[in-house]
């Protein structure tokens, strides 16, 4: 049973990287022992468990005693392979609940041990013959706190390689032709992260090629070869060398099955101009790399791969090419499909009823079941050929001289399907007469057969079968298989199809209902378009249109009725998309009384405005620019101001409407800020100087401001001794006139005791 070991479990960094309460569920599924992730189809599900995760390195050729050390194991998605292909496995994985994930998946190996822990803190005393890191590189800067964690992490992880040891390092590349067609980038989940050069600080990091050999020759290791995985490192479907990647076209078509995504371009015709150019090998989405400690080391001998895995197990082989290309070999990737291989090799150089058809020649051996390598045409190179010249009669003439050819002297009749034919396709029978025919080749598709003179020499001829079937089913399926995957011979053998194979209707919908169950239950296909998630056309020029649409370009008419322009007098349209360009009309009443006009066609945005044509029932001269900063010719003008403008000549007094027509091309606000800041840092000493000044001029009132509060409080204490003074002098005023008038009433007494004195004395003296 195999171990998992808990000795460096540290509970501290266990949560680094989840995938969430989904990794419960996964851990159940594990423990059950059953997990069907075709039909369960969610992505943490299809991604950990599919069988197709094995394609990055179930056809690579390792020694069959070696050791095996996987740095970052997860839930397991590739260990169970390695403890097939190796005798001894170690899988390190820093979370515990992915350690134990893998561990209830793979505890029947012995030769299995699982460490949980950060890989950094384990003393692995024991080298190995690989080291296996996918899709773990791009991680470093999580676990190693260095200036350059990428490096760094290599570096440790080539400490646990033999001398003649290989590190297989698979990782996205940065560029990969799928991010710039539209995918996000897969562990940011943004458009264009990673071409952009991860501008947002994001820890993750991918590599282009050129950056990524730079990693590893500063990790003092070699990069022995690189292969260029299809669609990418996670479900490749087939590898490519540099030997190939230019020159061979993929077979299989690329779904993405974790996240929507765009469709920028036609990727297909863009993946065959780089190759044309030579260059594909820089835009491959996915790169595993064989990496070595010493320079030279001898690369494995392959070219290209294809991995014939989305079936029952039974079924699983893969095809590649040696890296001369002289030699085709199949093998199986799981041991249950040897059984295959050898059927297959029972048909090797089998000749068909008619002599003119053969397999080719094949030959056992410890690689698997090996074939010469065969550069000339297929038949189905020539029909697209003619296909692409017009030259229909002689595509038609050809597919006919093969049926002839195929038929042979074989006579149609009617025959109750055999148990075997109903395992194999069903029990639907067909409703007329057929030429059946034991041990047919029904995947007879024309990339399969090569013309030799007058006759046919077939390869890669899995699907013979043993009992009983029609040869007419086979040419069907020969024929479907052309007109499904090239346009160019749908629209000359669809039509003529059953007429072709020579078969009523009835009998095509019964040959659809066997090819459904041959590929459905027997072959056990998983086409993984139907988990794939969706993928939607973008069109830059709706995008744009409708862009500008939801921004609402709204146009402003200001009318001059002699005390010059003011925001009283105005008119706002908005400016509608016509076939020639923006369109926008005025009409107010005001037209009767204007002296001038100026439009502005837009406000808010720096932009560049041409001016197509402006229709009025008045008398237009010209349009005139007047604040643009740049004249571009054919009536067009640049504006780094956010609002342009121009002034209508002309007399509109009689006009009871103008119309505009423009381009309008909306700039990066940058690019008019960018020139404002120019030209305000043309003014900015003087700005300084002004307010150097008025800084000066401000200390100086606030210098004569508190002279006159000290002048007032002066003026204050002042007023304050006169009113004081002035009650004192009243007070004494008022006691003066009260002496005043006291001595004078004292006089008047006095006056009067006189003359009262006088007057008696002489009265006396009379007396």
């Amino acid at each position: 049973m195999a171990k998992l070991n808990l000795d460096y479990y540290d509970q501290n960094v266990d949560e680094a990287y989840s995938d969430g309460d989904v990794e419960n569920e996964l851990l159940q599924l594990a423990i059950d022992g059953e997990c069907d992730w075709f039909k369960d189809g969610r992505w943490p599900v299809v991604y950990h468990f599919s069988h197709l995760r094995h394609n990055i390195l179930n056809w690579f050729p390792f020694n069959k005693d070696s050791s095996i050390l996987e740095i970052g194991a997860g839930c397991g998605a590739l260990t169970g392979l390695f403890c097939e292909k190796a005798s001894n496995v170690v899988a390190v994985e820093l979370t515990k609940k992915r350690a134990q994930i893998n561990f209830e998946r793979h505890r029947k190996y012995e030769n299995l041990e699982i460490i949980v822990g950060d890989f950094n803190n384990i003393p692995i005393d024991s080298n190995f013959d690989y080291v296996i890191i996918n899709g773990v590189l791009e991680y470093a800067k999580y676990m190693i706190d260095s200036q350059n964690p990428y490096r760094d992490f290599l570096v440790r992880s080539s400490a646990f390689l033999k001398d003649n040891g290989k590190m297989l390092l698979a990782i996205e590349n940065r560029f990969g032709l799928k991010y710039f067609a539209g995918s996000k980038e897969d562990h940011t989940g943004e458009y264009f992260s990673g071409i952009n050069g991860y501008i947002h600080q994001e820890k993750v990091r991918t590599f282009t090629k050129e950056e990524l050999i730079e990693q590893i020759q500063m990790a003092n290791l070699h990069a022995a070869k690189f292969y260029y995985p299809y669609p990418d490192y996670k479900f490749p479907l087939e590898i490519f060398t540099d030997q190939t990647v230019n020159s061979r076209f993929p077979t299989v078509p690329a779904y993405p099955l974790d996240m929507s995504r765009v469709k920028t371009f036609e990727e297909a015709q863009v993946y065959r101009s780089l190759m044309k150019m030579g260059r594909m090998n820089e835009f491959s989405n996915s790169f595993l790399v064989e990496i070595s400690k010493v320079s030279g080391d001898i690369s494995e001998d392959i070219s290209y791969v294809k991995l014939s895995t989305n079936r029952n197990e039974s079924f699983r082989i893969c095809t590649y090419f040696n890296s001369s290309q002289t030699s085709v070999i199949k093998k199986a990737t799981s041991p249950s499909a040897e059984k295959h291989i050898l059927r297959m090799e029972n048909y090797s150089n089998y000749p068909y009823d008619s002599g003119l058809i053969k397999n080719i020649d094949g030959e056992m051996n410890s690689k698997g079941l090996c074939f010469p390598f065969i550069s000339r045409r297929n038949l189905q190179e020539e029909l697209l050929e003619y296909a692409s010249n017009e030259e229909q009669s002689y595509c038609i003439s050809k597919i006919i001289h093969f049926r002839e050819t195929l038929y042979g002297l074989i006579e149609k009749r009617s025959l109750e399907p055999s148990d075997e034919f109903i395992q194999i396709f069903g029990t639907e029978k067909p409703s007329e007469s057929l030429r059946w025919r034991r041990n047919s080749n029904i995947d007879l598709i024309a990339g399969n057969i090569f013309l030799l003179e007058d006759s046919y020499q077939v390869i890669d001829y899995e699907w013979h079968i043993n009992c009983e079937t029609p040869l007419e089913f086979v040419l069907w399926r020969m024929l479907q298989q052309l007109v499904s995957e090239h346009v160019l011979l749908d629209d000359i053998l669809k039509p003529t199809l059953i007429e072709l194979v020579g078969i009523n209707k009835e009998t095509e919908n019964c040959f659809k209902i066997w090819e459904k169950h041959f590929a459905d239950e027997y072959v056990g296909i998983k086409n993984l378009h139907l988990l794939a998630k969706d993928t939607i056309p973008l069109d830059f020029q709706k995008t744009e249109i409708r862009q500008m649409q939801e921004s609402l370009i709204h146009s402003t008419l200001f009318y001059d009725l002699g005390a010059g322009f003011s925001d009283s007098h105005y008119e706002i349209s908005r400016a509608d998309y016509t076939d020639h360009g923006l369109s926008v009309t005025f009409s107010k009443e005001q037209f009767c009384n204007v002296v001038k006009l100026r439009w502005d066609p837009l406000e808010g945005s720096a932009s560049i405005i041409q001016i197509l044509k402006v229709e009025t029932d008045g008398e237009f001269e010209d349009v005139k620019p007047i604040n643009a900063d740049e004249i571009l010719g054919d009536n067009s003008y640049k504006f780094f101001t956010f609002d342009p403008q121009f002034e209508l000549l002309g007399n509109f007094s009689n006009a009871s409407h103008v119309t505009i027509v423009f381009l309008c091309e909306i700039l990066d606000w940058t690019e008019g800020y960018q020139k404002k800041e120019e030209e305000n840092s043309i003014t900015q000493s003087e700005l300084e100087e002004v307010k150097t000044q008025y800084i000066n001029t401000q200390n100086a009132l606030k210098e004569t401001e508190d002279q006159l509060q000290r002048a007032k409080a002066t003026l204050d204490s002042k007023v304050q001794q006169v009113n004081e003074l002035h009650v004192e002098l009243c007070k004494a005023q008022e006691e003066l006139e009260q002496m005043l008038k006291q001595m004078k009433e004292q006089r008047i007494k006095t006056a009067a005791k006189v003359l009262l004195y006088g007057r008696n004395i002489r009265r006396a003296k009379d007396e």
